[in-house]
């Protein structure tokens, strides 16, 4: 990047109008935040209508002129998807951070993975539209090494490499990969990473958003990137990192494409 971002100083964006799913808690909640004091309109995409009251409320108390509203929006509908894409008229960028951790394997991929893909299928004729639309997936670090029987990673992962594909399927919006690092919360167990209290090296979800903003608003920001955290991928400031092992496999990722369109029906 040519010049240095500045996490506390973000660009403004009036006029813009930016979705971000599962925006009613932990990450996508300072996602929406943040993109919210920059005078953009941010849509809340959310199942509980309830929860995105809260959300909305939460915003508004620390961005006192934000322009939120809520989208009813449930990943593991194909039919809630559509009907939400339906009910937007300009879109300049999706950030697709939703995620669920839960025991059926296959509703979590749904939710994480097949949710978002059909989302950006049905959305991108108004991101096409835009002058810059976006697609922004947020991953993880579990997802950037998915290990066989780790049914929430491979769903991570499988969002990550979707991201690359559209990227190269796609030329007429910049998609773009991020990952929050390693972030912490009050759900958080106390643990060690390398022998050191994690909040050494980890950050709240706060910073964790950081990435997926910058990813967003960046004009400098080339599709087919990730951004993480600079300090060992767990930390810091947002950067540029580079896209190494499965994520860099374009066979997978192509096999990731035609399985996700068999199981939607659709093809961003």
């Amino acid at each position: 990047m040519p010049t240095r971002w500045n996490v506390h100083r973000l660009p403004r964006a009036e006029g813009k109008t930016f979705l971000v799913t599962g925006a009613n808690a932990g990450i996508g909640y300072h996602v929406a935040e943040q993109l919210a004091s920059t005078g953009a309109t941010v849509v809340l995409g959310s199942r509980s209508a309830a929860k995105a009251d809260a959300a909305m409320a939460s915003i508004r108390s620390v961005v006192p002129d934000a322009r939120v509203r809520h989208l009813q929006l449930d990943l593991a509908d194909l039919g809630s998807v559509k009907a939400a894409a339906d009910e937007l008229d300009s879109l300049d960028a999706v950030v697709c951070n939703a995620g669920v951790m839960i025991d059926d394997a296959e509703l979590m991929y749904a939710a994480n993975h097949l949710g978002h893909f059909a989302l950006v299928h049905w959305l991108m004729p108004l991101l096409v539209a835009a002058p810059e639309g976006r697609v922004v997936t947020t991953g993880s670090l579990r997802g950037k090494s998915a290990k066989p029987g780790d049914a929430y990673a491979r769903s991570k992962q499988a969002q990550m490499l979707f991201g690359f594909e559209l990227d190269r399927r796609q030329s007429g919006v910049l998609s773009v990969v991020n990952h929050p690092g390693g972030a912490l919360d009050s759900l958080t167990p106390p643990r060690t990473l390398l022998s050191l209290p994690a909040g050494l090296l980890l950050q709240g979800k706060d910073a964790g958003a950081w990435a997926a903003v910058r990813a967003v608003l960046d004009p400098s920001v080339r599709g087919g990137q990730m951004i993480g955290p600079r300090v060992l991928g767990l930390r810091g400031e947002p950067r540029v990192e580079p896209v190494r092992g499965e994520l860099a496999d374009t066979a997978l990722a192509a096999r990731v494409w035609a399985e996700s369109v068999e199981l939607t029906g659709v093809e961003p």
